[in-house]
């Protein structure tokens, strides 16, 4: 997208906001700012902290605040350049989104379908919930799901076994099934022993990244994954370099947040990758869109 036009139509980040704890929009915003992509901000729900490790938390969401700020950016000539949908956490609200998305045209559309993992949905979260984010993802441009996610997505069950790249491959089949051809597919979290895999198609052929699997779990690393995504693609990445690119980007910050000791509920460390962004990323960046 060309630098000027990017400026002037901020991208659309609806996800949710804690309170406490580095995730969601917490860390998608400064990796929007690190790689100059301007952002419309959307909250789809406000939290005293994230949804896991601290309790029940506190919230506020608002299906009619939604609506009101889609019509005063729509009076006030705001055009979106594209947009990135992560954890929404109501079916209202996400189906309001949806309503949004197909009325303004957004594209493109990276839709984080943030809704389980270890192979079970998160709690509080229904069937209903996953038919609409399935009814979202069918508009989307890319699709970032984890493993447990894309069975959810595809409708297809779950097993323990460790999956080979026919498994891959059949997953992928599914959801393009459920999806359309027109949505590309970013699977996540694809566990192989002591390693984790990102499994994408490019060319019509499946591409598979592998990186070092790290000890426990890590809240917010798919939220950083899908925002490094999202802003490569409107930096002019093609897809599969903005795949590496998040795969990289990711791996810098489980590095940083497995070495830093705290506890894993705060969230993710960004240090590190926003260096690495700034000093590595803009500039080939830069050089790929003169």
């Amino acid at each position: 997208m060309a630098e000027g036009t990017l400026h002037n139509q901020p991208f659309l980040v609806a996800e949710d906001l804690s309170a406490v704890g580095t995730m969601s929009l917490g860390v998608a915003i400064p990796i929007m700012a690190a790689l100059g992509v301007p952002a419309a901000i959307l909250p789809t729900q406000v939290l005293s902290t994230q949804t896991e490790g601290f309790g029940r938390p506190a919230k506020q969401f608002s299906t009619q605040w939604l609506k009101e700020t889609a019509a005063h950016w729509q009076n006030e000539n705001i055009q979106l350049s594209g947009g990135l949908i992560g954890y929404v956490g109501e079916v209202d609200l996400l189906n309001t989104l949806t309503r949004m998305v197909l009325e303004q045209q957004l594209h493109p559309l990276i839709v984080d379908p943030v809704m389980g993992d270890d192979g079970a949905l998160y709690p509080g979260l229904s069937a209903e919930y996953v038919a609409a984010i399935r009814q979202l993802a069918v508009h989307a441009d890319v699709i970032t799901p984890n493993w447990t996610e894309a069975h959810l997505l595809a409708g297809i069950p779950l097993t323990d076994s460790v999956p080979n790249e026919t498994d891959i491959a059949a997953v992928f089949a599914s959801l393009t099934a459920v999806l359309g051809e027109h949505t590309q597919i970013v699977i996540t979290g694809i566990l192989d022993e002591d390693r984790v895999k990102t499994a994408y198609q490019c060319h019509d052929s499946l591409q598979v990244i592998s990186t070092k699997l790290r000890e426990g779990h890590f809240y917010g690393s798919g939220d950083v994954f899908s925002a490094l995504l999202a802003a490569a693609i409107m930096c002019g990445a093609s897809f599969e370099n903005a795949v590496k690119i998040a795969v990289k980007g990711d791996a810098i910050s489980l590095d940083q947040t497995s070495e830093a000791g705290y506890q894993r509920r705060f969230g993710m460390q960004l240090g590190r990758l926003l260096a690495w962004l700034s000093q590595r990323v803009v500039p080939k960046l830069e050089t790929m869109r003169e």
